[in-house]
C-alpha cells in the first residue's frame, strides 16, 4: 500500500499560479503582459503573501547544476571551506551550520553560500569546485533579470511609473557594495537519527532546518527540489501549512521592506523549513536557491498611491523595530545590517 501523500497548499490549489510566458525581457518587456502579471502578483501577495511563477525561463538543469556544486563544496575539508567564510561587511561567502540561527530552541542543520558579487575571484577556486562559478554566475544573472521584470510588474500594479522600483534596485548583483541583494545556495543535510521518534532523554538534540522568520527585503524568489519541508503562515493565519512542490516553478513572497512600503497591503510572510517525517525522508538531503531582492542602500522610496485594502484585510502593520522611515527615506543599509546582526552568530 502506497504511503499517504502529505497535503500541501499546492495540492489543494491554494497558492496562485502566475504564468510569465510572453513577458519579454527586463530591458524590453511586453507592457500588456507585465500589467496583467502585476495585477495578478498584487492580488496574490495581498491575499496569500506568496505566489508560484511558471514559464519564467530558468531551466531546471541550471538549478540542479548549482545544487551539485554546493554538495561538492560542502564535501571539501573544513580548512578549505574556511577560506570562503562569510564576509560580515559584504555578506558574501560560506555560512556553516550554526553561524546563522532563527530558532534558538533547536539545532538548525543548514549549509549556505551567499553570493553578493559575481566576481570569479570571490567564488570557490576551480581546482576545488571546478564549475561553481560557471554555473552560479548565469543563474544569479537570470534571477536578477527575473526580479527586475517583477519590479516593473509591481510598479504598474501599485500605480507608479514602471522604472520607479528599478531605480531603487539598480545595484543588484553589481558587487560594488551599494545593494545588499543575495543569491543564497542552500543545502540541508540528512538529519541524525537520535532526533527521531519519542524520547524521554532530557539531553536529546532536536533539529530543524530553518527556524521561523520573515525575509528582510523587497521580495524573495525561491527555487527548491522536491524534498519538502517549507511551511508558511498565510496572511492573517497562525496555522503552519506545508507549501509543497511544483516541478520547475519558482515561489515569490513579500519581504519586510515591501510590507513597510505598502503599509502592509503586501504583508511579509513568516516561513520555516522543518525536518520531514519518516526515516526515509529524514535520511535525504534538501536543496534550495533563494534570491533576496533588496533595494539599494541609499534608496529614496517615493510615496505610493493609496489603494483600497484587499479583502480579506491584512492585520494591523507592526514594523520591525529597526525599519525606519524618515522623510520617505527608507534606510535599507541600516535595516539589513541590524537584521544580519540578529541572524548571524
Amino acid at each position: 500500500m502506497a504511503a499517504k501523500q502529505e497535503e500541501t497548499l499546492l495540492s489543494r490549489c491554494e497558492i496562485p499560479i502566475i504564468d510569465l510566458a510572453h513577458i519579454g525581457t527586463d530591458v524590453c518587456p511586453m507592457k500588456s503582459v507585465v500589467r496583467r502579471i502585476g495585477q495578478q502578483l498584487f492580488t496574490a501577495l495581498s491575499t496569500k503573501g506568496l505566489a508560484v511563477l511558471v514559464n519564467h525561463g530558468i531551466a531546471d538543469e541550471k538549478l540542479k547544476s548549482v545544487y551539485g556544486d554546493l554538495d561538492n563544496f560542502c564535501a571539501l575539508p573544513e580548512g578549505c571551506q574556511a577560506q570562503y567564510l562569510r564576509n560580515p561587511v559584504s555578506n558574501h561567502g560560506y555560512v556553516r551550520p550554526g553561524m546563522d540561527q532563527f530558532d534558538n530552541t533547536k539545532t538548525e542543520l543548514r549549509h549556505s553560500f551567499n553570493i553578493t558579487t559575481l566576481n570569479a575571484a570571490s567564488m570557490p577556486a576551480q581546482e576545488e569546485v571546478p564549475e561553481f562559478t560557471k554555473h552560479a554566475v548565469p543563474l544569479a544573472q537570470d534571477l536578477t533579470k527575473l526580479s527586475r521584470a517583477l519590479l516593473q510588474a509591481l510598479a504598474y500594479a501599485l500605480g507608479v511609473p514602471p522604472g520607479t522600483f528599478l531605480d531603487c534596485h539598480s545595484g543588484m548583483m553589481q558587487g560594488d557594495g551599494r545593494n545588499p541583494s543575495i543569491m543564497r545556495l542552500l543545502y540541508y543535510p540528512p538529519v541524525p537519527p537520535e532526533d527521531e521518534g519519542p524520547c524521554c532523554q532530557s539531553d536529546v538534540v532536536h533539529y530543524t532546518r530553518c527556524g521561523a522568520h520573515a525575509d528582510y527585503g523587497t521580495f524573495t524568489l525561491i527555487a527548491q527540489d522536491s524534498e519538502g519541508g517549507l511551511g508558511v503562515k498565510l496572511n492573517g493565519s497562525e496555522k503552519w501549512q506545508a507549501v509543497g512542490h511544483l516541478p520547475g516553478a519558482i515561489l515569490v513572497q513579500t519581504g519586510e521592506f515591501l510590507a513597510a512600503w505598502t503599509a502592509n497591503l503586501l504583508p511579509a510572510l513568516v516561513h520555516r523549513v522543518v525536518v520531514p517525517a519518516g526515516s526515509y525522508a529524514r535520511a535525504r538531503s534538501r536543496h534550495c536557491v533563494a534570491f533576496f531582492c533588496h533595494p539599494d542602500n541609499d534608496a529614496v522610496l517615493p510615496a505610493l498611491p493609496i489603494r483600497a485594502a484587499p479583502v480579506p484585510a491584512p492585520p494591523a502593520f507592526t514594523p520591525h523595530p529597526h525599519l525606519t522611515l524618515h522623510h520617505r527615506l527608507l534606510n535599507a543599509a541600516h535595516h539589513i545590517q541590524k537584521r544580519f546582526k540578529e541572524t548571524y552568530a
